[in-house]
């Protein structure tokens, strides 16, 4: 009988958490099930069994909430189901969900594992109250993952042992993503693809401007944006880019789409000649983390990637092989670097195999599922 992990991530799932399902769904030795307090994208993501705390009537959902809050813990129906099944690890998605989960692994004297993404640490690192509450989440805890080396020295800064942090590598579903070589479209079309919520941190306005000193000189190419998100800022940053695309009267060379189902999304991929992913450190203070997932994808299907030294990225675009890696904010820099890429359309079929291979090295959801079951097995004493 396999053992069964348990997976706490609010919601399941987010419309960009196909990382997040990539491990629940590859895993082989062990038995995943989901705590929720809601969910959202099931027809992306279908998966069973995911116990939510709002599919529950309003008496208990109140219940819970209530006594969660008056002790500062969890909520009951996670512990049920956690001994209902019983669990004898909890994986949480995310530091905030980490921090909350540690009462429930001291309570039924769990092992504990958390993975941290990004905006949960770099945007609350700000806070000193919030480095207090992590620097005791830290102690309690048994095992925190990470994207790669920024990420892994932020959080040892932050207060965490060393030999508690391990790096490990999301992977992608390589079975899902077509590798294709890329040449100029008809007419030498070439199709620049930027992907990603509308938050300040993925830096799409500098892709715009760097896109925009290119648009003239190079009337072939053209800009794809798959960009959006339903907050309030996110609302203002997607305005101030469609207002810069208007009054730059390039609004003939873009093309914008709101977020897609992510087989939708991959087939978008296939369109695409060069991926532009100019992250930047956000004004408070969030960060990607590690990487994002979209350039271990278009890598996979052998699109070049031009990126920014933003915390772990140098580690998903290999700069000079892979593509090319411009500093943080400057758009001179991206410009420069994504001139080249279209100028040197004979670069692309070098540099999407190397991609390719890479991403097949480090980010094959199959790999990482196995190295993940593996960390499981050290926790539990599984030989």
């Amino acid at each position: 009988m396999k053992t069964p992990v348990a997976h706490s991530v609010n919601p399941y799932l987010p419309a960009s958490g196909s990382w997040i399902y990539n491990q629940l769904t590859n895993l082989s030795r062990y038995s995943p099930i989901v705590l929720t307090k809601r969910k959202d994208n099931l027809d992306s993501f279908p998966f069973s069994p995911v116990f939510a705390q709002y599919d529950l009537n309003p008496f208990r959902r109140g219940w819970g909430k209530l006594y969660k809050n008056l002790t500062g813990t969890y909520f009951p129906t996670y512990r049920k189901v956690l001994e209902q099944y019983e669990v004898p690890l909890l994986h949480s998605h995310f530091c905030t969900y980490g921090m909350e989960d540690v009462s429930l692994k001291k309570a039924l004297n769990l092992k504990h594992i958390t993975t941290f993404y990004g905006s949960d640490i770099w945007a609350n690192a700000i806070y000193a109250s919030w480095r207090e509450k992590f620097r005791i989440f830290a102690q309690e805890s048994d095992l925190f993952l990470v994207e790669g080396g920024a990420m892994r020295d932020k959080v040892v800064g932050l207060g965490a042992p060393s030999e508690k942090v391990v790096v490990f590598h999301l992977g992608v579903e390589l079975g899902q993503i077509k590798f294709k070589p890329r040449s100029p479209g008809p007419a030498g079309r070439i199709n620049i693809l930027m992907a990603g919520r509308a938050i300040e941190k993925k830096g799409h306005m500098y892709g715009l401007m760097a896109f925009e000193r290119l648009a003239r000189k190079y009337p072939q190419i053209h800009l794809d944006m798959i960009v959006g998100d339903k907050s309030i800022k996110s609302g203002e940053i997607t305005e101030r880019m469609r207002r810069f695309i208007r009054d730059k009267g390039i609004a003939d060379r873009v093309s914008w789409d709101e977020f897609m189902p992510y087989k939708e999304y991959l087939g978008r991929l296939e369109r695409a000649h060069i991926f532009l992913q100019p992250s930047v450190m956000a004004e408070d203070g969030d960060a990607e983390g590690g990487f994002p997932v979209t350039i271990i994808e278009l890598s996979a299907a052998g699109v070049p990637v031009v990126g920014t030294a933003h915390c772990d990225i140098p580690e998903a675009i290999i700069d000079g092989v892979t593509g090319f890696v411009a500093p943080e904010k400057d758009v001179d820099a991206l410009a420069d670097r994504l001139e080249r890429l279209i100028a040197e359309p004979g670069l692309w079929p070098k540099f999407g195999e190397a991609g390719r291979a890479h991403v097949e090295r480090e980010y094959n959801i199959k790999t990482q599922v196995g190295k993940l079951e593996d960390i499981y097995d050290g926790l539990l004493g599984v030989r």
